[in-house]
């Protein structure tokens, strides 16, 4: 019994002494390491990284000095990073070693497989072209990670003008993970100052000096304001090319990929065509901001191409160009016009026009108009100022009206709302047409057929009926008055009628017009007047979201709403038997043009965007969500062959409109919707049989979309006293009234 306890006793002395000598032959080959060679990683950066993991680690140690072996193998011990093979480099380093930056490297990807469970932290590629040390910003150039960043590596500080890969967390650049040996180009370079061998230039929203390099010198110093493009290579510029080429003239159209500019005919637009705005102060505008119409721009041209737009001077935006639609198809084109021009009469037909010829016809007197005959829809008022030009392009022969915004306002404004209302309401409307009008100047609707806007419901409704004293006199009483936020021309949607109540912009969801947020839901009644309310009128918007609420409210006439008396304040609409066919195609129609409104319940529980190819008895059809105001923001059809969520007001007007039933006014009058419902406001009594839904009878009321100013509104409110200035503080609350040339010192409404 006792032979077994001395072998193994012995057993572990022989154990023991083997694993002392290789420990001890360990520690004599870890002495004999040789420090590593090449770039090491900062105790900052290690810190910085880790941050961005969660992990708090090397509190008291100096940012400045270099991550040592031995805090590397603190922190793999305290992340267990034996467990996903996290790498020791035992066999590279002693205690002591400073790490090399791509040992560390290789580690953290690993670290970020385990640990960076959402995939916030990511590699990219950046080129550094400003660094400001005040903000601790860095301004890149490269594809999603151009613009101003925050950095927080210090390392980022010495490398202006590099091709870097970097490590990025939300908006935040991290550490430099390498600076990568590569050139770097830069096209299209406004060049502001151009002295002893160095650039101070202008790229999209950032100056920079930067240093040519030895081997360019000064043979190729470009000009002082002008067009170059730029190869940096090691912090230096390295290539210089100098575009000194220019054309000058009024830009008539911007295509997709072409500029016409008169007199000088029609160029490709490069890939990486540069816009600067050189008055004021310098910024890097984007297509949209060129005007068309005006000459305030030089073009940059280099084989036949627009590389560079130089917008030089700041012209009065008083001219607009109105594109007159083919309305009986529904078309921007015309097979023939007819004018009248001091008493001439010229019939031109699209035939007779070369593709890109234009013909430009004006009376001779600024007071005389050309009559203008379209074949397709007749007008009351054929009298147009201004010049009409007829241009053919490859598609059809287009006609625009180009004239004066001030005088575009005398067609426009009898055309939105009638003569007849007071002055206030048509002053109001005045100024709203205006804004409106002057925004798209600025930013043209229509820039590949050379127009501002078109004249239709599209646009602004023009020429469909004739000019007149009142409605001129409102024009002229509130002469380059705009409706501004901010500085800036405000979003200024108007409407017929309010239910009692109108709501904000969130009913669509494009998001176009950026902050529009001082677009509130308004209850339109005798409290805006100072006059208190019945009990139950509902004064808090909010509450009409639900949906009990906005039942009873849309359900009553209330004596203190300020339209109660007009017939589109209520209304009923019946459809006696769906068409599920006709459905069907409403919804694959909205489908196709918003598919990001029409969606599908999924299996799983969940809506998402996916093509509608039947529907099937319908089963439930409600309301499901309401905005401000209560107007329905997302309609619910559970059908037979699924459940269908159609979302935002248009979309849900244009699915339950079956053109063939009657909107009954509350005077008893009926009309039959073509297209859409009078509005979005109204709730949905389901008739059914069998539990399938066989029709539906809406009740409503207002007429329009709700947002912004209700013209019956402006009129109520006129006719009560209140001025144009109040009644448009009143629809757009925070907003301030301009004259044009006066646009961002203005005083609030």
């Amino acid at each position: 019994m006792q032979y077994p306890s001395k072998l193994l006793l012995k057993l572990s002395l022989i154990f023991f002494g083997l694993l002392f000598l290789l420990c001890v032959w360990l520690g004599r080959k870890q002495a004999e390491l040789e420090t590593p060679e090449g770039e090491k990683i900062s105790v900052g950066d290690v810190r910085i990284l880790m941050e961005a993991l969660g992990v708090d680690c090397l509190a008291d140690a100096d940012s400045s000095a270099n991550l040592t072996y031995a805090q590397y193998i603190a922190l793999y011990g305290q992340l267990q990073g034996a467990s996903f093979a996290m790498p020791d480099y035992a066999d590279s380093y002693g205690k002591d070693h400073e790490m090399l930056k791509s040992d560390w490297y290789a580690a953290y990807r690993l670290m970020l497989a385990y640990l960076d469970e959402d995939s916030s932290i990511w590699e990219t590629t950046v080129f550094v072209l400003q660094i400001n040390t005040d903000t601790r910003e860095a301004y890149t150039e490269n594809g999603s990670m151009q613009g101003a960043w925050q950095y927080c590596s210090a390392s980022f500080e010495e490398n202006e003008f590099q091709e870097l890969k970097v490590y990025v967390q939300g908006n935040k650049l991290l550490t430099i993970i390498e600076v990568l040996p590569e050139e770097h180009y830069l096209g299209n370079v406004w060049v502001m100052e151009s002295t002893d061998g160095v650039l101070e230039c202008f790229y999209r929203q950032a100056c920079f000096t930067a240093a040519l390099s030895s081997k360019v010198g000064e043979r190729q110093l470009p000009e002082r304001e002008n067009i170059v493009d730029l190869t940096f290579y090691d912090g230096q510029i390295v290539k210089v090319k100098e575009k000194s080429n220019k054309v000058h003239g009024k830009l008539l159209r911007a295509g997709e990929g072409e500029l016409e500019i008169e007199g000088c005919g029609v160029y490709k637009i490069a890939d990486n065509m540069e816009i600067y705005k050189l008055y004021g102060s310098l910024e890097t505008l984007t297509k949209n901001d060129l005007k068309i119409g005006y000459a305030d721009t030089d073009f940059v041209i280099a084989k036949d191409t627009v590389c560079a737009c130089l917008v030089s001077r700041d012209e009065a935006a008083d001219v607009i160009r109105v594109l007159l639609k083919n309305t009986a198809e529904n078309s921007n084109y015309h097979q023939e016009v007819e004018l009248s021009v001091d008493g001439e009469t010229i019939r031109i037909k699209e035939k007779d026009l070369e593709i890109g010829e234009r013909r430009v016809y004006q009376s001779a007197y600024l007071t005389d108009k050309v009559q203008v005959y379209l074949s397709d829809a007749p007008k009351e008022d054929n009298a147009y100022r201004g010049s009409i030009e007829c241009y053919r392009t490859g598609s059809g022969m287009v006609v625009i009206n180009e004239l004066p915004l001030e005088e575009y306002l005398y067609g426009v404004v009898p055309s939105e709302m009638p003569a007849s209302y007071p002055a206030e309401a048509l002053q109001a409307q005045a100024v709203c047409a205006r804004t409106y009008g002057y925004r798209y100047i600025l930013h043209a609707g229509i820039p590949e057929l050379g127009a501002h806007v078109d004249d239709t419901t599209a646009y602004q409704v023009y020429h469909n009926c004739a000019e007149n004293v009142a409605t001129t006199q409102a024009v002229r009483e509130t002469d380059g008055v705009l409706l501004t936020c901010q500085g800036e021309p405000a979003a200024n949607y108007y409407y017929s009628t309010s239910c009692g109540v109108g709501t904000d912009a969130q009913v669509w969801t494009s998001g176009g017009d950026g902050d529009i947020s001082y677009i509130q839901a308004v209850r339109l009644n005798e409290s805006l007047l100072g006059q208190a309310s019945a009990d139950g009128a509902w004064e808090d918007v909010e509450a009409l979201r639900e949906e009990e609420t906005f039942r009873q409210f849309i359900s009553t006439v209330w004596e203190e709403d300020l339209e109660q008396a007009e017939p589109w304040y209520r209304w009923t609409y019946r459809v006696e038997e769906i068409d599920q066919a006709a459905m069907l195609k409403r919804i694959q129609e909205r489908y196709q043009a918003a598919p990001e409104s029409v969606l599908t319940r999924t299996q799983a529980g969940n809506y998402a965007s996916q093509p509608v190819e039947r529907l099937g008895a319908i089963q439930e059809i409600a309301v499901a969500s309401r905005g401000a105001g209560g107007v329905a923001e997302e309609l619910l059809i559970t059908a037979e062959e699924g459940t269908y969520k159609i979302i935002a007001e248009y979309n849900i007007r244009y699915v339950l409109c079956d053109r063939e039933s009657e909107a009954v006014r509350q005077d008893g009058t009926a009309v039959i919707p073509q297209s859409l419902l009078p509005s979005g406001f109204f709730v949905i009594e389901a008739g059914k049989s069998d539990e399938n839904v066989l029709g539906y009878t809406l009740i409503g009321g207002g007429y329009g979309h709700g947002v912004g100013m209700s013209q019956n509104g402006a009129r109520a409110l006129a006719q009560k006293g209140v001025s144009y200035e109040q009644i448009l503080g009143i629809f757009f609350q925070g907003c301030a009234l301009s004259q044009i040339e006066t646009i961002g010192s203005t005083g609030g409404l």
